[in-house]
This record gives C-alpha cells, sequence and structure tokens, in this order.
C-alpha cells in the first residue's frame, strides 16, 4: 500500500486519532465536546439502532429540539445490522465492513457554515494528521435541474481557495453529493474528502475517474454536509432560515490510513482482540488473507467477524439494550457464540473478548467499563437461553429449522402452537398486502396457536414484515365481548356494542385533529396535607372546547336529548384539565365534572388524542335541566382518594426496582409494569438470581425503612440531551422518549444505599413518608429469568396488613385447639375453607405471611388425616366432583386440573380422579411430598394422530422432564401416566407453566 500520511516521527495509535480530532475541533475551533448517545435510539421509533453521527441531532434539523451548543464535536457510536444500510452480510469478508463502528463528526447548527466547515478539514487532515494535500480529491454536488437546485459552485470555489486545483474538485449529482434526512425534511448538497491509496497508479486525471467508482485503492475519508434547504410533500424545496454543517468522518478507515493499513482489522482496534482470540483458544495467528478463488480463508473469516462482533454486542448491552427484545442484536451474538464454539472450538470464548473490547474503547466510551460484568453476565445469560433451546428442541421443530434455519435466531421453540403456526404462515404470506401480518391472521395466530403479541412481534422482525396491531386489538375486543355477553344478550348486541364504542372513539379522534391542544400540566398540581394525610387536588375551571354525544358531534347538548342516562357518554374536550390520563403505566383518574346549572358529571374513562384530552362522561342523575354548550366553562374535580391510592402505588414501584438493583446488585431490567389504586405490578428481568421468601422480606423491610427515613421525591424536568450525559437513570429497554419535558423521579437515600432516578411521566408522592407502609402480596416467576412482583402502598397496605393479622389470629386459635386435641370435623373444614380461599380467590396477603400460612395449614391438615373419621381420599372425590358440576361438557370438552387437596395426602391413585371423568379427554396432577405426578384419559372417539393420551401428557411433562408410559397391557393412545418428579421451590411457577402448555395444545389439537 502507497503510504496516504508524509512520514511520521512515529505512527499515532486509535486512541491518539479519536483525541486529536476531538481536541482538534475543542480546543482550536471552539467546540464543545458532546459525548456518544447509546446506540439504543432514544427518541427514534424509526430506526433499530443508532447509524450515523447525526441521530442525536435529528431533532435539531427538524426543528423540534433546541441546539445543545452552536459549535458540538463528537465520537458517535453507530451500529449498521439491517435495513438500508446492512453491513452483517458482508462483514468478515473485506477489510472494510463493520455492524459496530465510531463516526467523528463535528456540527454547525446556525453559525459556522461552508467555508469554515472546509477549512478546519483541511486544517486537521494537513497538519495534526500529516496527510499530504496532493493524495487528495474533492467532490461537490453538481446541481439536478429536475428539482431546480443550481450547482454549489460557492463550494467549488472554497476548495479552490484552500489551494485545490480544478482537475481535483469533481462535480457529483444527487446520487452521491445531496444529503437527505428522509422523504421531507432537512437536506442539502455536500462535499466529500477522498484519498488515493495508491497514486503510483495513474496520473491526477486518470485517477480522478476512480473517484466514486467504488475502489478499494481510492476511498471517501470525509463527508461535510451542508444542510441549507427544507424538502416538501410535494417534493418542492425551499431555503431553510438557518444553515447547519453536519460532518462525519469514519474513525476505522482513518485509522487505517494513519497506520498505513490496507484493512481496517489490521489496525491497533482489532489487532488486541485477534491476540486474546489466539492466546484463549490456542489457534493459529490471524494472518489477514481475504477469500479469493484458491484459498477460502475460513479461519481468518472468523477472526474478523468475532472481534466485529464482540465489538458490537458489548457496545450494545453496556448500552442497555437486550438481546430479549432486538432480535438483530440476539442475532449476532448467537452468531458469535457459534463461531466460539465450532471455529475455534471454546464456547466461553466471547465473555473473555469482552474486557479486551473495554480496553480499547472504554475510555472514551466510559459506560463500557461501568457494565462490564453486566455485559459479561447478559452474554452468559442468552449462552444458557441459546444451549438450553438447542438441547430441549423438539422433533417438530428440529424439521422446521432444517427448512428454515433463521428461526434460529427467535426464542419461540416454548410456545407448542409454534411450528404449526409457523407453517401456516408461510401458506398465507404470499396473500399479505404492503409486507403487513393482517390483524385477522395475528388474532388465529393467539386463538388457535396460543401465540402471544410479543411472540409474533418477534416473528415479524425476523421476516422483516410489519403487525397491523391496531386491527388485531380489535378483534382481540370482539373476541372479549362475544365471551362476555349474557345468554340474555343476543351476540349481535354485543357486538353491536363494540361497533358503537369503535364509532365514537373513531368520532374522539376526528374531532380533535381540529381542536386547540389541551394543556395537561395542571395534573401535577397538588400537595399533600400531613393534618388530614391526604392529597389536595385544587379543582380547575376552564372552557369546553368539543362536545360529542355518544358518536354525534354536537355544540350544545340538554338532557332531554340524553335517552339512556345509564349508556349515553358525553365526550368533554376541555381548553384545560387536572386529569390523568393512563400513561407511563398508570390507570386514569376517575372523577366529576361539575356543568354550570348545578348539574355533575361522572367521569368514567380519560383519553389523550392528537394533544387533547377527552373527558369521558355519563350524566350522574337524569335530569331535563341539564345543558352543556362549547364555551361554557365546567369545573373538573379530580377523586381524590383515588389518585392518592395511584401516587403511592407508582412511587411504590420506583422504589420496589430501586431496591432490588441495591439489594442483589445483578443485571436488572424492567420488562413492564401497571400502577392502579388497586396495586402496583412490576415485572424484571434479573440475571443470576432467584428470588425466594427471605428476599421479599429483605425487599420490603428496606422499601418500609426508606418511606421511615420521610426521603423527599424530587421531580426535576429535562432534555433529553441533557438525559443522555448522566449514566445512573433507570430506563426501560426499547422505550421510546419524548425530546423535551422528561420528568427525572429521583428518591435519593444515601444512608440506606437506595437511589432511584426513572424517567416517568407519572404522579408521584411529594416524600416517601406519604405511603405510610409497602408489602408484597405476590410473586411469580414468569420466565428463565424474569420476576413479576405485586404490591401495595399506603392504605391499600395497611388493609392487606388488617386482613393478615385477623387471620394469623384465627389460625392460632386453631393450631391451639389442635395442640390441645380440640379438634372437631368443623375445625377441619374450616382449615380447608382458609386453605381453599387463599389459594382460589383474589384476596390479598403479604406474600411470606401467605406462604408460611399455608405451610402450618397444610401441616395440620396433614396430621389430622390419621384420627379423622373423614379420609382425606375422599376429599380427591369431592374436588373432582365439585369440579365437573362447575365445568358441564357443553363448555369444557376437556378437563385439566390440578387437585390441591393432593398436597394432604401421602399417596393418591390418580386413576381414582380419572375414573370420575369417563365422558371427555382428563388430564389430573397431583403433588405431595415434593413429587408431582400426573395421570391422562382419552376416551376413543377423540383420539386422533395428534391428540391422544400420550402426546397430550407429552405436552405438559415437558416442563417437569418427567417420563411418561401408559400402565402394562393398556394402549398408551388412551391412557397414559407421568412417572413421579420431584419438585424444587418453584413448582407452582412451572406448573404454571406446564398446564399452560398442555391447554394450548389441547386447544389447538382436540
Amino acid at each position: 500500500m502507497y503510504n496516504s500520511a508524509k512520514q511520521l516521527q512515529r505512527v499515532l495509535t486509535a486512541r491518539e486519532i479519536r483525541k486529536t480530532f476531538l481536541d482538534h475541533f475543542t480546543g482550536s475551533h471552539g467546540h464543545k465536546f458532546v459525548r456518544s448517545s447509546p446506540v439504543v435510539p432514544f427518541c427514534d421509533p424509526t430506526v433499530a439502532f443508532v447509524n450515523a453521527g447525526m441521530n442525536q441531532f435529528k431533532s435539531v434539523f427538524l426543528g423540534t429540539a433546541a441546539a445543545p451548543h452552536k459549535r458540538v464535536v463528537n465520537s458517535q457510536k453507530c451500529v449498521r445490522v439491517g435495513g438500508k444500510h446492512n453491513d452483517l452480510s458482508v462483514v468478515g469478508t473485506d477489510g472494510y465492513h463493520h455492524t459496530f463502528f465510531e463516526m467523528l463528526g463535528n456540527w454547525s447548527f446556525g453559525d459556522y457554515f461552508k467555508r469554515e466547515a472546509c477549512s478546519m478539514a483541511l486544517e486537521l487532515l494537513r497538519g495534526p494528521y500529516n496527510i499530504d494535500p496532493g493524495r487528495l480529491y474533492v467532490t461537490y454536488f453538481a446541481g439536478d435541474k429536475l428539482l431546480g437546485i443550481p450547482a454549489d459552485l460557492e463550494c467549488f470555489e472554497i476548495w479552490r481557495s484552500l489551494g485545490f486545483p480544478a482537475s481535483r474538485i469533481l462535480p457529483f449529482g444527487c446520487a452521491d453529493n445531496f444529503w437527505e434526512m428522509g422523504a421531507t425534511g432537512p437536506c442539502g448538497p455536500c462535499t466529500e474528502i477522498h484519498i488515493d491509496h495508491r497514486p503510483d497508479l495513474g496520473s491526477v486525471e486518470e485517477r480522478a475517474k476512480l473517484v466514486n467508482a467504488g475502489r478499494s485503492d481510492l476511498t471517501e475519508l470525509w463527508n461535510l454536509v451542508f444542510i441549507q434547504y427544507n424538502r416538501h410533500a410535494d417534493g418542492s424545496i425551499s431555503q431553510l432560515p438557518a444553515h447547519h454543517v453536519d460532518t462525519g468522518m469514519g474513525f476505522e478507515r482513518l485509522t487505517a490510513v494513519l497506520q498505513n493499513k490496507t484493512s481496517n482489522y489490521d489496525t491497533d482496534l482489532f489487532t488486541p482482540i485477534f491476540d486474546g482470540i489466539q492466546q484463549v483458544a490456542k489457534s493459529p495467528v490471524y494472518s489477514g488473507s481475504f477469500s479469493d478463488g484458491q484459498n477460502a480463508a475460513l479461519l481468518d473469516t472468523s477472526y474478523r467477524i468475532l472481534a466485529d462482533h464482540a465489538r458490537m454486542v458489548t457496545a450494545c448491552l453496556a448500552d442497555g439494550m437486550l438481546p430479549d427484545q432486538n432480535q438483530k442484536l440476539r442475532r449476532v451474538l448467537r452468531k458469535a457464540l457459534n463461531i466460539s464454539e465450532h471455529v475455534f472450538a471454546h464456547e466461553k470464548l466471547l465473555t473473555q473478548l469482552v474486557p479486551i473490547v473495554v480496553e480499547t474503547l472504554g475510555e472514551a466510551y466510559p459506560e463500557m467499563s461501568l457494565k462490564q460484568q453486566a455485559v459479561i453476565d447478559l452474554i452468559n445469560h442468552e449462552q444458557e437461553v441459546y444451549k438450553n433451546l438447542r438441547e430441549s428442541s423438539s422433533k417438530a421443530f428440529a424439521e422446521v429449522l432444517t427448512e428454515f434455519p433463521n428461526l434460529d435466531d427467535i426464542d419461540l421453540m416454548e410456545c407448542p402452537g409454534f411450528v404449526p403456526a409457523y407453517r401456516e404462515f408461510q401458506v398465507q404470506r404470499c396473500k399479505f398486502n404492503n409486507n403487513t401480518i393482517p390483524g385477522d391472521f395475528l388474532y388465529k395466530l393467539t386463538d388457535t396457536y396460543g401465540l402471544t403479541e410479543e411472540s409474533f412481534l418477534k416473528l415479524a422482525e425476523l421476516e422483516n414484515m410489519n403487525c397491523d396491531l391496531e386491527r388485531y386489538r380489535a378483534e382481540v375486543s370482539l373476541a372479549k365481548i362475544k365471551g362476555k355477553g349474557s345468554q340474555r344478550e343476543s351476540e349481535g348486541g354485543s357486538l353491536s356494542d363494540l361497533a358503537s364504542e369503535q364509532r365514537i372513539a373513531e368520532a374522539q379522534a376526528q374531532l380533535t385533529k381540529r381542536l386547540a391542544a389541551t394543556d395537561n400540566s395542571h395534573k401535577y398540581a397538588y400537595s399533600f396535607d400531613k393534618q388530614s394525610d391526604s392529597y389536595q387536588i385544587p379543582p380547575l375551571k376552564t372552557k369546553v372546547l368539543g362536545l360529542l354525544l355518544n358518536d354525534a358531534e354536537v355544540s350544545r347538548t340538554q338532557g332531554s336529548r340524553i335517552q339512556q342516562p345509564s349508556t349515553d357518554l358525553i365526550s368533554i374536550i376541555t381548553a384545560g384539565s387536572n386529569f390523568y390520563y393512563e400513561s407511563g403505566g398508570q390507570q386514569s383518574d376517575g372523577g366529576k365534572i361539575f356543568v354550570g346549572n348545578h348539574h355533575q358529571l361522572d367521569v368514567i374513562g380519560v383519553k389523550h388524542l392528537n394533544d387533547c384530552v377527552v373527558h369521558v362522561c355519563k350524566l350522574s342523575t337524569p335530569s331535563d335541566a341539564f345543558e352543556l354548550a362549547i364555551g361554557d366553562e365546567v369545573e373538573l374535580q379530580v377523586d381524590a382518594q383515588q389518585r392518592q391510592l395511584n401516587t403511592c402505588h407508582h412511587t411504590a414501584t420506583h422504589l420496589l426496582n430501586a431496591a432490588i438493583r441495591s439489594l442483589f446488585k445483578k443485571v436488572t431490567y424492567q420488562v413492564s409494569s401497571s400502577v392502579t389504586s388497586d396495586q402496583c405490578k412490576l415485572e424484571l428481568g434479573l440475571l443470576g438470581k432467584r428470588i425466594q421468601k427471605s428476599d421479599v422480606q429483605l425487599i420490603e423491610d428496606l422499601i418500609n425503612r426508606v418511606i421511615c427515613s420521610a426521603t423527599p421525591v424530587q421531580v426535576e424536568l429535562l432534555s433529553a440531551a441533557e438525559v443522555l450525559q448522566q449514566n445512573d437513570i433507570t430506563m426501560v429497554p426499547g422505550e421510546v422518549y419524548p425530546e423535551q419535558g422528561l420528568r427525572l423521579v429521583n428518591v435519593e437515600s444515601p444512608e440506606l444505599q437506595l437511589s432511584s432516578k426513572e424517567l416517568c411521566c407519572g404522579t408521584h408522592a411529594t416524600n416517601t413518608s406519604e405511603l405510610s407502609c409497602f408489602c408484597i402480596v405476590n410473586l411469580k416467576q414468569t420466565n428463565r429469568a424474569r420476576f413479576a412482583f405485586t404490591a401495595v402502598a399506603g392504605q391499600a397496605a395497611e388493609n392487606v396488613l388488617k386482613t393478615a393479622a385477623l387471620l394469623r389470629h384465627r389460625v392460632d386459635l386453631l393450631e391451639k385447639q389442635f395442640q390441645t386435641d380440640k379438634l372437631t370435623n368443623a375445625t377441619e373444614a374450616e382449615l380447608q375453607t382458609i386453605r381453599h380461599n387463599m389459594l382460589h380467590t383474589d384476596i390479598k396477603l403479604p406474600y411470606a405471611f401467605k406462604v408460611d400460612t399455608l405451610e402450618r395449614i397444610t401441616e395440620m391438615l396433614k396430621r389430622i388425616k390419621d384420627s379423622s373419621r373423614t379420609t382425606l381420599k375422599e376429599f380427591v372425590d369431592v374436588e373432582m366432583r365439585n369440579l365437573l358440576q362447575e365445568k358441564p361438557l357443553d363448555t369444557h370438552p376437556f378437563i385439566l386440573h390440578y387437585i390441591t387437596s393432593s398436597a394432604l395426602v401421602e399417596e393418591i391413585p390418580l386413576q381414582r380422579a380419572t375414573k370420575l371423568c369417563q365422558d371427555r379427554p382428563v388430564l389430573v396432577i397431583s403433588m405431595c411430598d415434593s413429587v408431582v405426578k400426573a395421570r391422562c384419559c382419552v376416551p376413543a372417539d377423540c383420539i386422533t394422530q395428534q391428540f391422544n393420551a400420550s402426546a397430550w401428557l407429552q405436552s405438559f411433562a415437558d416442563t417437569f422432564g418427567g417420563q411418561i408410559a401408559a400402565p402394562k397391557g393398556q394402549n398408551p393412545l388412551a391412557v397414559c401416566n407421568m412417572k413421579g418428579r420431584r419438585v424444587s421451590n418453584l413448582f407452582e411457577e412451572q406448573l404454571e407453566q406446564a398446564m399452560s402448555k398442555a391447554h394450548a395444545y389441547a386447544k389447538l389439537y382436540l
């Protein structure tokens, strides 16, 4: 390769090259350094990854956000894996494609323009980087007659004045030298600086012809974009009021140039990773060869792919991106794991490369150093998931995987209906329009095959398709209405209700498009009154902007027009509102609207449409005197009691999230949350930790101590740019946040080592003491490393604790009777009733108390059996007979049941239970002395190749790893048993998962 730089005293390291770029603009030209945004797009739902330096400034160009400074410089982490910029398939086959790369850039927001940008660029290349200008060519925009844009001769003259001969200043059209953000919006001409790696191969005139010809010996180095136009929807172009500069230079390519390397992979950005691979895997040394006719270069290609993917995976995981929520990231990660295992014969190789990647990049991106252990933990977790997946893949899945190998990238094998669902998808996809899976087909995936919304979103991403979720959700709503319709209501009535709801929703959407936005800032205007121990929410007087009576837009409505006060709905849009609409997982407020002539409306729903707040109301009491018109003043009164419970529960959710992170110090990420006046729910991913009863008590104790410490809850308003400069804010992976007005809710309790900093639009307590107390009422493991917590705070928690105290007192009395031999059949029955209610009703109790009390009751019932006149086996009979009465054959074509009373019996013959149910397929499960068993019987007229006792029971047994077999001499298609399996303390979660699979299987194949 020709030396593109002048002879230097020594070759700069990659670190020095990056620092020199940043210092040039900050030290010599008054730029402000802005750190790289995460590779997870923060405010932009249109891209899966940040794939260019300008992504974090997109809103500045669009005019929706203020520039952080007039002059900015940074080094931006970028990822390109799919879509237009899909570098994944060619990574490793050449010397310059990468999935992860860095983009060096400088920006001017309405400050300097073309001359200064070109001058600064040339000054850096010629000066600190010592590149010979005789190796450079520059391009400019040649103009476009169709667009009516003249050639950028100003740019031509600037380069001439900077010493470039005309033979090195080349014109190109729109494809190469006109930049556009999208179909509409900011755009402008650009100038590119190209570098000739082999000037010895021809004259300037000859080499000039090879610029933009896709040659590896003459490549683009730096692109300077001049954003001066705005493209409109009709295709026309106008001048922008302020002109901006956006430049980008690929760091890996620049490093190769300055280190005199022909391949980016030969620079010190990659060589330490290659050395690490070689030392750990004891493989042959990387030789830098590429595939040609004679040599496939498989080992060196694998070196390059693994090094590239290790950088990309580390960057993404350190920025909070999760493989579970980004299938492209999972695909890259699994490819790296496969190469580690199959090419380098070292399955832990990838995790051992992470510290080397952090060593090369951590100084520029401190978050990588900070999150190094979390990255390693996430890779280990994903590796375990992938290994289990491959080991447990069913024969049917193995077959479909052979046919469609890309299915290996998605985690859907656990869904029993996935294989037939995917086969049907392949048959039907040719009928789908606009590359979109239609809503009715999505509903079929759910209803027939048991796929969840999460499942088919993964499928759609894998197939590069969209999902019509709006139609899907309408289909789900329709099914619910059909299901809920009582026998007195005809199906037509239910459908008509749904149609009416849809008409009203459409009318609300149309009306709000034409109205001014509602000022909803009043929802945060509330205070806590210590004397009354309650929140004070001042009523708000405001004007009516729009009215609907059911789905009809009206300017005035009267009581006489409301024919059915119980069902007629009035939608009121006001200029201001203090009502909270459902967002951030928190339910809407309830309350009342007072109309001038002393009438009140009950607010039964609050919506946010087109920046308007819509209050959906019913007339409290029928009255012909009621009157309301557009322009009238009304008074909005929020239900303070409901808001107080919502507010306490939302702050409690934040404290729960922070407590789990603080106590266990494991990789933790939020999956979902919901906040209502009844309770709060938080589902978290938690790697490397199983939550036990003792952990629940630790969490409760920490949160209650934070409540007692009376710590202030602070709210700060930030912009997205300010948020991205901080490291310790907890965000929801995959969430898209607005550019401005972000609310940072902060609870700091250093003495208790708890810190909660979350972006949240919800209403929150002003001080932790307002929560009074907190307790967890349920805990479920929902996935390999996911836990769902249900908790209560404030008055709701006090009620739960009172219920627990009463129940504890009653169980203490029964235990005393038990110990003094004053037992009766009535005592036994009461214990059974308490146990049943604790297991099968919605009664809320502290989780740890519930577990302990159930153990106490179960132990008493077990010991009663010896002295009781009633044998406990009769409990099984009674339970089955009651069940069959509750579930008649015409509505329940099969029975799938866990015999709860089996926990009280040492041995239960399950045929006793199946004999009671001979009119349909039955699968019953028992668990006693920590051993789970199951039995399945299918009548002859229900047996098919796909549905029979053996196949159905297998779908259940897989979760427990149970072995199934028919009783000796019996037909396995008709009768099958699962041998006893010892179970762990996660029995309830495993049982729920196994029964869910068996239910889906029966629904699919019976």
